[in-house]
């Protein structure tokens, strides 16, 4: 397997209806060597349940509250292991 270059970072709060066309989007790249991790900042929308079960090569980090954007792509960029990240 290829090292992954490039860290997607995709913030969340109660985006369930948003994350489908964005995570198919996604995996339509003629890219392929990245990873995608979704921050969750405490949704209650089942946002994290309909990612894991739709979408299982999505990292998420489940924050207990919502933080905010830079906390949440703080938490993302620090789970990284990528040379690149990109923020969404």
């Amino acid at each position: 397997m290829k090292q992954i270059l490039a860290s997607i970072i995709i913030p969340n709060w109660n985006g369930k209806e948003l994350l489908k066309d964005c995570l198919i989007s996604l995996s339509k790249q003629s890219f392929k060597r990245f990873e995608i991790i979704l921050v969750d900042n405490g949704s209650d929308d089942n946002s994290v349940d309909y990612v894991s079960k739709n979408f299982p090569r999505v990292k998420i980090i489940k924050l207990n509250k919502n933080y905010g954007f830079a906390k949440a792509i703080n938490e993302g960029v620090k789970a990284s292991q990528a040379k690149y990240v990109v923020l969404l």
